[in-house]
């Protein structure tokens, strides 16, 4: 039996990755304050269901390939620097078509990208993003070895991907809470520039990695 330490480990690990300011934390963000609470709920899922493919084939050895072979990685990389890059310029795009008078109630419908949008939006920003599979390798592989049981692997993984999902749904639910949005409803539009911007940067930071 693996030990409790093990288990929290690995939560307190994934909980500070997932935490930390990276392209799954604001293209949530961007998602939540620029569409609703819907959106921001969909796209975190679409961040879980991504890190559901990580662990797959990290938990099977194929991960050992990706972060071993650089034709491999290559394409991974530059596939998410452009993901991220036109998501990133697309926002800053359509917030110059909105008005900054538009009073939006974020947890209705509203202002509303397509749930498949929002859901592609999250899912394509984890996959695509060769820092994702680098950290689950890693992880992993500190407290896996061959000995360890199949279901020690999986129960790991279960961790791993609750923690994700229940910290991006928490910080949607806050980000749309009604104080937090009185404050900012004037200043929506500039959430998309300013969120934009910083979703083109991380993609251009992601070639120097």
């Amino acid at each position: 039996m693996e030990s409790s330490t093990s288990f929290f480990a690995v939560a307190l690990i994934s909980l500070i990755a997932a935490i930390s300011p990276g392209p799954d934390f604001f293209i949530v963000f961007r998602n939540s304050l620029v569409h609703s609470r819907k959106a921001g709920f969909l796209t975190a899922f679409g961040v879980s269901t991504a890190i559901i493919v990580h662990l797959s084939y990290t938990l099977i050895g194929i991960g050992v390939l990706i972060a071993e072979s650089p034709f491999l990685y290559a394409i991974l990389k530059y596939s998410g620097v452009a993901y991220l890059f036109c998501i990133g310029l697309k926002g800053i795009l359509s917030s110059f078509k909105q008005s900054s008078s538009v009073v939006v109630d974020y947890t209705q419908a509203t202002n509303q990208i397509s749930a498949l949008s929002a859901f592609m939006q999250g899912f394509w920003t984890n996959l695509l993003n060769p820092k994702a599979a680098i950290f689950f390798i890693t992880l992993f592989s500190q407290f896996i070895d061959t000995k360890t049981p199949y279901i020690i692997g999986i129960e790991y993984g279960a961790i791993t991907w609750s923690v994700a999902l229940g910290w991006f749904l928490l910080l949607s639910y806050l980000l749309t809470h009604k104080q937090i949005l009185g404050k900012i409803d004037h200043f929506r539009i500039y959430v998309d520039r300013v969120m934009g911007g910083i979703l083109m940067a991380l993609g251009l930071k992601m070639l120097f990695v």
